[in-house]
């Protein structure tokens, strides 16, 4: 796009702003609207004469239980939106010489509905369909100790679903979560089956590679977590869970990191309260238009290249608010339990 970019409902002008209160909002229950902006520092990324820079972007989701009822983009530069192969939506930009000064900021409004997974006999994006998520990623191996630890826990289990539910106690009981040392926060299968500590990404990538070892489709979501007990203030950092394929009953959500914190595996198991936005699934992706660095282990943050080379050290900021309804936009007033320090992400390490 060449202008700013504003999709919006019409009645947005004429309805009041309210934030909703948190002591009146049941994650588990209601469904929560939230106004969340994705801010990113142009000036961050160093180009020179000559040189060409490109910037991704994650959009989030539009899924059974998010949907996106706006987006405002500001921008000094023009972006267009694209979808990669697993259907994920990407903003991308690109230009040449240096950076402009100035921020890239995208402004969305959500509704977000408590998850309680997607039917079997409900499935019909290519994007949900369970074949694409048995293979390996460099992150999760499906042999070796993976794969022992997988058939170890599935042994007696009559079907798919008591399998998952086996590997999702499995990861319960055995990680902790812990972001100290180095090796955390990557994914990395192996590491948390051996250190048995680390974020939302160690807890579910080690679940993903027991369940896929077992031919049982499992796939990632990463996004934002969204406090409870807050109705204003920034995000820290990402946040990730995962969905296991049961033939009976579908995609099966789980969130085993958020388990493990309050010390509820059955309350996380199945469902998910509406505390998040989610926006790209899948790992090591492979960005539209195509990057020309690696693939991406995962894709929550700004990722930029230029003449080619990853750029490290982007400026970027996170901040969401609660309203009471879809048309709760620009004019509400800060509840006064708003800001304060970020809340606590999953954000590895800097």
């Amino acid at each position: 796009m060449s202008r700013l970019a504003a999709i919006s409902f019409s009645l947005v002008a004429t309805l009041a702003s309210q934030s909703a209160g948190a002591e009146d909002f049941d994650r588990w229950s209601d469904t929560a609207h939230y106004e969340f902006e994705y801010r990113v520092e142009l000036g961050s990324i160093e180009s020179g004469d000559g040189q060409r820079g490109r910037l991704w972007l994650p959009m989030p989701a539009d899924t059974r239980d998010q949907k996106i009822l706006s987006v405002v983009v500001e921008s000094p530069l023009p972006h267009r939106e694209q979808r990669d192969a697993l259907g994920n939506r990407v903003a991308y930009i690109d230009w040449e010489g240096k950076a402009p000064r100035g921020e890239v900021v995208f402004r969305y409004t959500v509704k977000r509905m408590p998850s309680s997974g997607i039917p079997a006999d409900a499935v019909s994006e290519p994007y949900d369909q369970p074949d694409r998520y048995l293979k390996p990623t460099r992150k999760i191996p499906l042999d070796g100790v993976i794969a022992q630890l997988g058939a170890q826990e599935a042994q007696g289990q009559s079907s798919d679903a008591a399998k998952i539910r086996a590997f999702y106690d499995y990861v319960y009981a055995n990680m902790r979560y812990a972001k100290n040392g180095t090796g955390w926060g990557q994914g990395d299968a192996i590491w948390a089956c051996t250190e048995k500590y680390g974020n939302c990404t160690d807890f579910h990538s080690l679940f993903m590679g027991m369940a896929r070892s077992q031919g049982i489709p499992a796939r990632f979501t990463i996004g934002f977590p969204i406090p409870h007990d807050r109705t204003e203030a920034e995000i820290g950092g990402y946040h990730c869970w995962a969905e296991a394929w049961d033939p009976a009953r579908g995609w099966v959500p789980m969130d085993a990191s958020e388990a493990w914190k309050s010390q509820q595996a059955d309350a996380f198991f199945g469902k998910l309260p509406s505390d998040r936005i989610a926006f790209t699934i899948g790992r090591d992706l492979v960005l539209n238009p195509e990057q020309q660095g690696d693939p991406l282990n995962y894709f929550i943050y700004p990722y930029a290249e230029v003449e080619g080379q990853p750029v490290e050290g982007i400026e970027k900021s996170f901040r969401f608010r609660r309203v009471e309804g879809p048309f709760a936009a620009q004019t509400g007033a800060p509840n006064t339990k708003a800001g304060g320090p970020p809340p606590p992400g999953d954000a590895p390490a800097s």
